[in-house]
């Protein structure tokens, strides 16, 4: 059966914020994807007196996939489900936060299939939890298919959009929760890194930058102005507290701010400025790339440790959010590293 994902839809709307509560159906993904834990191994070390592991156990235990998603991609297995699939091209940092953590998040297309694969440490995919059962449900106008499994100190998590619920579907993400996992055993791995610390909170950082004087607006709304739920990869990064997204908007103009922060991004800020493009710049002393485009302006920063991404967004480009305010909070972020 032929299956096509359909992105997240997003559409400026004047009249009220209801829709950005849609954002809590987060907590919705989290109960599609957690379940028990999986089953304990029944290899002889879980029967053995010893208390302590082995140096191959330990070793394991430390690895994150050094692999790409077009490496991913191409194995044999999920290859074959998704119908020779390429990679789709990341306009965030969802999948920058995934690989500082020593995993992935792929978005992938094929004529047949489209969808996204996330692959994390166990130890650092937060609530992403390996569930016996993939799964279909209603997510706002769609229907978003699920399915979660552990590999070889990995979760893995695979999601599509599909218009029916039905069980062709559930067995369509089953089949590639499984090729996804055989993928991911095959991987290359290479040692994990220490974790960065987490940014300050939303609240905390709003109090920094002062999103109101950003927006020109005296009431502005800690959401985004959008329809739908939040994307999967996003979903999936934040709940592991891989990344520090926040959003804020005003209805007047229709017009959003968005911060999103990588813990130990830096290290990412040569591939990542090269796939935003745009034109080089320097915020305080630090590297920094800024991107226009029709309905958003974006800041791309390297901080000492963290990746900083500051991005404005606006329906008229006579009332745009400005480059120079994307500046000043660029710098008072900095200030906070």
């Amino acid at each position: 059966m032929s299956t096509r994902g359909s992105g997240t839809r997003r559409r400026i709307i004047g009249t009220s914020l209801a829709a950005a509560a849609s954002v809590l159906l987060l907590a919705g993904c989290a109960g599609a994807v957690e379940a028990s834990p999986s089953p304990s191994p029944s290899s002889p070390s879980a029967s053995s007196p010893g208390p302590s592991s082995s140096p191959e156990e330990t070793d394991a235990e430390a690895q994150g996939i050094s692999a790409t998603c077009d490496d991913l991609l191409a194995d044999p297995s999920l290859s074959d489900a998704t119908g020779s699939a390429s990679s789709a091209e990341p306009d965030g940092l969802w999948s920058t936060a995934a690989e500082v953590a020593g995993g992935l998040v792929c978005g992938f297309d094929s004529a047949q299939l489209s969808g996204t694969i996330v692959a994390l440490p166990a130890d650092r995919a937060g609530s992403l939890a390996a569930a016996a059962d993939a799964e279909c449900a209603p997510s706002y106008d769609a229907v978003e298919c699920i399915g979660t499994g552990a590999a070889d100190g990995m979760t893995v998590a695979v999601s599509f959009l599909t218009v029916e619920q039905t069980q062709a579907q559930t067995d369509l993400v089953t089949r590639l929760r499984d090729a996804a996992l055989d993928a991911v055993r095959a991987a290359d791995r290479a040692p994990l890194a220490e974790p960065a610390a987490l940014p300050p909170s939303c609240t905390e950082l709003g109090d920094a930058i002062d999103p109101s004087a950003v927006l020109r607006a005296e009431e502005v709304f800690p959401e985004p102005i959008m329809e739908g739920d939040v994307p999967f990869d996003r979903r999936t990064v934040e709940a592991a507290e891989l990344v520090r997204a926040c959003d804020w908007s005003e209805l007047t103009d229709s017009r959003e701010l968005q911060v999103v922060i990588v813990p130990g991004g830096a290290e990412k800020w040569g591939e990542v400025s090269d796939r935003l493009g745009g034109t080089a710049a320097s915020v305080d002393g630090a590297d920094a790339t800024e991107v226009q485009e029709d309905n958003r302006v974006r800041l791309l920063v390297r901080g000492s440790v963290d990746l900083i991404l500051v991005e404005g967004r606006f329906g008229d480009p006579e009332r745009a959010v400005s480059p120079e305010d994307l500046r000043t909070v660029a710098q008072e972020l900095l200030a906070l590293s």
